[in-house]
């Protein structure tokens, strides 16, 4: 009887060691760094009107990945800005310099499924999707000198026909339509509470690799992992307040880039703390569209990174 017990108790230990770490879940806050910036060319034909901007917010990341049998199993994923810093972004124009200031803000969301393959005991092929967002805003807008006034100099020297409306630059919620008023005297105009919106949606396909040494059934104090994947965005869509009802969408448009690594401290067999960086870089191509009124809409193209720095609690089963 003791030597059918014991051969219960080693079988049932190894059984238990083979399962240990093929299911688990971490949740992980910290810090981003965002980045973004806005690039479109040939405005009226006078130059490149750029900016970029990097802004600090705290944030949530969180992982699972659930094993379906030895060869498969898939990932769920989330990550959540959780308050928006605040910071100053400037408009420039390669022809004259900057030419406007506002108060920038941005958070970004984003939640993905992925398919595990599982190419070697620590090594893993992925694919999937995820739906991501990205919303900002900008207000308290001001004009910089000398600059904004030489760029509005010069958009009402432009060519143009009596029946054609004076071109000028303008801040939001200002109108005008002479060639006369002094640009100083719009400056006043702007209200502090005016601020313009963005709301950025992308369907993204990626597909990637996943080195995690968890996997490895021999028991260790501390585990790591390194992962990196490709995305395409399969539709993007853009809503923003100056456009009034109008969303501008586009088909593969752009591309993303994801980078992760993370290190593991294992308290006990199913408890672990957690210290990881996520790095992401997207790129979107210029999307317009053109009304039945002949005015035509333009989002500049836009880079944006983010790199977090997070710590958080794993926990396997």
């Amino acid at each position: 009887m003791k030597k059918v017990s014991l051969a219960c108790l080693l079988l049932c230990s190894t059984s238990a060691m083979a399962e240990k770490g093929t299911s688990f879940s971490e949740l992980r806050v910290g810090f981003e760094r965002i980045s973004y910036s806005e690039v479109l060319a040939d405005v009226a034909n006078l130059g490149v009107l750029s900016q970029s901007i990097s802004v600090t917010n705290p944030t949530v990341r969180q992982l699972s990945y659930s094993k379906l049998d030895d060869e498969w199993g898939f990932y769920i994923d989330s990550a959540a800005t959780l308050s928006a810093d605040i910071d100053t972004e400037t408009w420039s124009m390669n022809s004259f310099g900057d030419i406007q200031q506002n108060a920038f803000k941005i958070k970004a969301n984003e939640i993905g499924a992925r398919v595990a393959y599982n190419y070697s005991p620590l090594l893993q092929l992925t694919m999937g999707g995820k739906f991501s967002t990205s919303s900002f805003t900008r207000s308290n807008f001001k004009f910089v000198q000398p600059g904004a006034k030489s760029f509005d100099d010069a958009l009402i020297a432009l060519p143009r026909t009596p029946e054609d409306s004076v071109p000028r630059f303008l801040l939001p919620s200002q109108t005008t339509n002479d060639a006369i008023t002094p640009q100083q005297e719009l400056d006043g105009r702007v209200l502090p509470v005016v601020s313009v919106t963005e709301d950025q949606m992308s369907m993204i396909f990626n597909a990637g690799v996943r080195y995690d040494t968890q996997f490895n059934k021999q028991a260790q104090d501390f585990t790591w992992y390194a992962e990196a994947d490709v995305g395409v965005p399969v539709y993007n869509e853009i809503q923003n307040t100056q456009f009034e009802t109008t969303t501008l969408s586009e088909n593969f448009n752009g591309i993303d880039l994801t980078a992760r690594a993370g290190l593991r401290y294992h308290l006990t067999e199913k408890v672990a703390i957690v210290a990881g960086v996520d790095a992401l870089y997207k790129k979107r191509d210029v999307v317009s569209k053109v009304l039945e009124n002949g005015k035509r809409l333009r989002v500049p193209e836009v880079e944006y990174d983010n790199i977090a720095v997070t710590a958080g609690i794993y926990w396997n089963y």
